[in-house]
């Protein structure tokens, strides 16, 4: 991308809006740099110097495992941090210790050291699967584990990437977690190339499932000795929430409710909370957070309610000036980024009040004859409640239905199809 030249016309714009919403399997843009939207998962995880060993080994646990078990086509590229290079992974192969050792000497030079794989033609290319890890050698910065994973295989294998997802999440006993969609970046590390920086902030129009998240720029830690927070960073606060995302004790201190208050302000049937333990104190818990199925929620769909009780839940604990790119822009580019006015905006897009995105936001109105609970099911799922239902993917929708009855599918633009109670009359 030149320094004069838009990125993407309207007309790619359109279409690649109009066909990611059927198969976000597609990708686009010049030879081994394809961008594309992918499914994530990010592990931010808070220790000591002291801490690093034990870390660096749980995170090769994971690396194997998913590795040996989870991924359905081999890595084609793996990471050689000694020299900063990408290896094909069939010819280059570390074991455990020789990845511990080039840690330990790589902590002599840098603070930090990077184990990353790919399924991707390069590191420039959004990979169906992808693996990248920044361990810190202190506690200033998060560590952190990131996987890209394929969407139709997840979709096939839920319980199975469930299992694993919760094995993650006891192992690493992380500070914060997010899993959602993004523009696949796992491998572009420690900076986002301008290109993808570009198209994050050109799709963030369209999709509101669609997240941000660069490891290496949001994991500045709080444990400065003066007190410092970044508050650029996620050690000032959570991210606003697309899909899954985790409360640990440190969090749940901050937000200053109970198990029984954060189960209440999320008490809708389409959202699952799972109970973690946590390792170094019997008496605290984390609680990993699912917000319905994975969507990408096209903005013409209207602001996804789901998503909004997400965040009205963190909005106390929200980092709200957030850096969400890597690299500033160069003076006269052309395209959009995201910058001082934008990023907040985007942190802000679920608020009441907000416009996000200008021009484009749908807000619809509260169906239910509970007006703390909006009623929406998604096609081929029973009906929980006889009555009147509708959906927005259909003129003139509106019928009744009985408890128990399938709501049905209807082919449209619109994506996932859901169904919203409308009462009883």
């Amino acid at each position: 991308m030149s320094t004069s030249d838009i990125f993407l016309s309207d007309e790619e714009i359109f279409e690649l809006t109009r066909d990611m919403r059927e198969n976000t399997s597609i990708i686009y843009g010049e030879d081994d740099q394809e961008f594309g939207i992918t499914p994530y998962i990010t592990f931010y995880v808070y220790h000591q110097e002291d801490g690093v060993e034990a870390i660096a080994n749980q995170v090769i646990d994971l690396y194997e495992e998913f590795e040996a078990k989870i991924i359905d086509k081999p890595f084609k590229l793996k990471y050689r941090h000694k020299t900063s290079t990408w290896k094909k992974a069939e010819k280059w192969q570390r074991t455990r210790q020789e990845l511990l050792d080039e840690m330990h000497e790589s902590y002599k030079k840098y603070s930090v050291y990077f184990i990353a794989a790919t399924t991707g033609d390069s590191d420039i290319q959004s990979a169906r699967w992808a693996l990248e890890s920044n361990i810190r050698d202190n506690g200033l910065r998060y560590s952190s584990l990131k996987l890209s994973f394929g969407d139709q295989w997840y979709r096939e294998h839920r319980q199975q990437w469930y299992g694993f997802v919760e094995k993650c999440l006891v192992k690493l006993n992380p500070i914060q977690a997010y899993s959602g969609y993004e523009i696949g970046n796992t491998t572009q590390f420690p900076m986002v190339s301008p290109e993808f920086e570009t198209v994050e902030r050109i799709f963030s129009d369209y999709f509101y499932g669609l997240d941000i998240d660069h490891p290496s720029e949001m994991s500045t830690s709080h444990d400065y000795p003066d007190g410092y927070i970044h508050s650029s960073a996620l050690s000032a606060g959570l991210r606003t929430p697309t899909w899954c995302f985790l409360l640990s004790p440190y969090w749940i201190e901050k937000l200053g409710l109970t198990e029984e208050q954060i189960r209440s302000k999320l008490n809708d049937p389409r959202i699952e909370i799972t109970k973690l333990p946590d390792p170094t104190d019997t008496h605290k818990f984390s609680l990993w957070i699912r917000l319905g199925d994975l969507s990408l929620y096209p903005v013409e769909e209207g602001v996804p309610d789901l998503l909004v009780m997400a965040n009205e839940l963190i909005k106390p604990i929200r980092c709200n000036e957030l850096k969400l790119t890597t690299l500033d822009a160069w003076d006269d580019d052309p395209n959009p980024r995201f910058d001082i006015e934008s990023s907040p905006q985007w942190i802000a897009r679920f608020d009441e009040d907000s416009t996000w995105p200008e021009g484009k936001r749908v807000n619809l109105e509260s169906h239910s004859s509970n007006a703390d609970t909006q009623l929406a099911i998604r096609a081929g799922e029973k009906c929980p409640q006889s009555g009147y239902w509708f959906t927005v993917a259909q003129v003139n929708s509106r019928r009744h239905f009985e408890q128990g009855d399938l709501f049905p599918d209807i082919k449209s633009d619109w994506g996932e199809v859901y169904w919203q109670f409308d009462g009883d009359d």
